[in-house]
């Protein structure tokens, strides 16, 4: 989530159990695939014929209310078009409308950035039902959301470095805001991320108040006057994050990720009450994208990101002012030797 990044529980129920698994690593297929049904290989079987390219095909894309998923787009489209391979179109939407924009194909034809721990059910019902959208195998980064405080706060208050700190009402008021009234508040970025901490807050009986700040810009502002003012700040955060290299944020400890707790995010049944899992993020595509546009459709499927480069074109944009595609099209022009093996062959 330059994020969720937002934020976001995804993935089938049974697979959001192995998202414990995906912190020690051990996620991924030897050949880099997501492991998940409806893979995009299994789409090329079953989709006959590819139709011949033109070069005039239109691919459009989803970009979610965070920088990383606009730089991901950004990227795309800069390759795509400057090797004449087609035109992409980019749509701001938030996380949760795309899926069944993306699976009735009329409007978007896929997304590059999916954090699997807001989207369950979007999983089973479009990916593992197969009504209309497919797997389109693993951006790259393993990501992280969680709660984030300066770590000037923990340095004055060990206390605070795990969630058990925060019962203690008097530690709880040092993150007291207007907004807020009598308890410690915690902010939340964008409206639209898929996000637990209003539960986990209520279930763990803690005297914190759920604020919304309105976006990813917001939570930044934020994390830099707390910075600079040395004034407490509780809020959720993700790694990776280009912010996290300018400023240093300390993650709060929360109770483990358990089975348990897959299962409620799965069931959405308001009993969650632990950390967030590691996400390994993923890409999705309509079903009928490899036949409409294959060459368009083997740069997105071939796209991977590290976290290094993700954060390089992110904190051009948040850090240095510059449009996403400004952004994005330095970076494709000085890294050719990076994308160049994502082209069709």
């Amino acid at each position: 989530m330059q994020g969720k990044r937002k934020l976001r529980f995804g993935l089938a129920a049974g697979l959001a159990l192995s998202l414990v698994a995906a912190a020690c690593g051990s996620d991924s297929s030897s050949d880099g695939s997501s492991g998940t049904e409806g893979s995009v290989a299994e789409s090329a079987e079953s989709s006959g014929s590819v139709a011949a390219a033109t070069g005039d095909e239109v691919v459009r894309l989803a970009v979610n209310p965070w920088t990383g998923s606009a730089v991901n787009a950004n990227v795309a489209k800069a390759i795509i078009e400057k090797q004449g391979l087609g035109k992409v179109e980019l749509t701001d939407i938030d996380e949760n409308a795309m899926w069944p924009a993306i699976a009735k194909g009329d409007t978007l034809d896929g997304v590059l950035e999916i954090w699997p721990s807001g989207h369950a059910a979007d999983y089973e019902t479009y990916i593992t039902g197969k009504k209309g959208i497919v797997d389109g195998g693993l951006l790259g980064p393993d990501a992280k959301i969680g709660w984030y405080v300066p770590q000037f706060v923990i340095d004055e208050h060990p206390e605070l470095a795990t969630w058990e700190g925060f019962k203690d009402p008097k530690l709880a008021e040092l993150f007291k805001t207007a907004e807020s009234g009598s308890d410690g508040q915690f902010l939340m970025g964008d409206p639209s991320y898929v996000s637990y901490d209003e539960q986990i807050i209520k279930n763990l009986e803690l005297p914190l108040k759920f604020v919304v700040a309105g976006s990813e810009a917001a939570l930044i502002t934020a994390i830099q006057n707390a910075e600079a003012d040395k004034k407490p700040l509780l809020l959720q955060f993700w790694q990776p994050h280009w912010l996290q290299s300018k400023v240093k944020l300390a993650e709060v400890t929360l109770p483990e990720f358990t089975d348990a707790c897959a299962e409620s995010a799965a069931a959405n049944d308001g009993k969650f009450a632990c950390d967030y899992p590691i996400d390994k993020l993923y890409k999705a595509f309509n079903d009928k994208l490899e036949t409409k546009a294959p060459n368009s459709f083997a740069v997105l499927s071939n796209l991977q990101l590290t976290t290094d480069q993700q954060n390089e074109i992110a904190a051009l944009i948040d850090g240095d002012g510059m449009t996403p595609a400004e952004a994005a099209q330095q970076w494709v022009d000085a890294n050719e030797a990076v994308w160049k093996s994502w082209l069709p062959a």
